[in-house]
């Protein structure tokens, strides 16, 4: 394709949903937004390997069997660069009463906005609506009993999830994203899958560590 046929299809794609063209033309963002993990390098992960903790890594995404009833699971993102994403889905119950943490690599951030976790308490197993973070700050939840995470984007390296007893969103199918729009820092979206009433789960943290 020549540069001025890509510099008309920029512009044409420019005004789509109010996204830059650059975003619309990343894959990778594509598959953020939508969870379309097609072409995504699958890695299993057994409950004692996420207790012991893993590194991921780009373009990979990794069905984690933790069930969160004997230790506590400390994973690390890879060094963010623009155009990265890599994923983590929970492929059992999680409701073990542990923590699993999810933090960046030394000196890099999640990135400044805000994400809103929302409940559906729909039944058991279900899968809820995916929820992704936005560089602007939401003032309400909806539906009810929902939670907004704020991260200012040059503090908090760490989410914690405590994988709660009876009443969680860490059931079977699960998922956290993560995506890199510019170097050094990280955006993420929350698929949560119910378990009892799908509350969000006892500690759902993004803090400073």
């Amino acid at each position: 394709m020549s540069k001025r046929a890509v510099n008309l299809l920029r512009t044409a794609m420019q005004p789509v949903m109010g996204m830059p063209a650059k975003m619309l033309l990343n894959s990778n963002y594509i598959k953020f937004v939508t969870g379309d993990w097609n072409g995504l390098t699958v890695k299993s992960i057994t409950d004692s390997a996420s207790r012991t903790g893993f590194a991921m890594a780009d373009a990979t995404i990794y069905e984690n069997a933790v069930d969160g009833g004997t230790g506590a699971s400390a994973i690390t993102l890879p060094a963010a660069k623009a155009g990265m994403l890599t994923v983590h889905r929970f492929v059992a119950q999680a409701d073990g009463g542990q923590d699993i943490t999810f933090t960046t690599a030394s000196g890099e951030y999640y990135a400044a906005g805000t994400i809103m976790l929302t409940v559906s308490n729909v039944s058991a197993g279900q899968l809820m609506t995916r929820c992704t973070q936005t560089d602007w700050t939401q003032s309400s939840v909806s539906p009810s009993n929902g939670e907004i995470k704020t991260m200012d984007g040059s503090t908090e390296n760490t989410i914690t999830i405590e994988m709660t007893a009876t009443n969680n969103q860490t059931n079977i199918g699960a998922e956290i994203a993560f995506y890199c729009d510019v170097d050094g820092s990280w955006r993420w979206s929350w698929r949560g899958s119910q378990l009892g009433s799908g509350i969000v789960n006892d500690t759902f943290t993004v803090t400073a560590v």
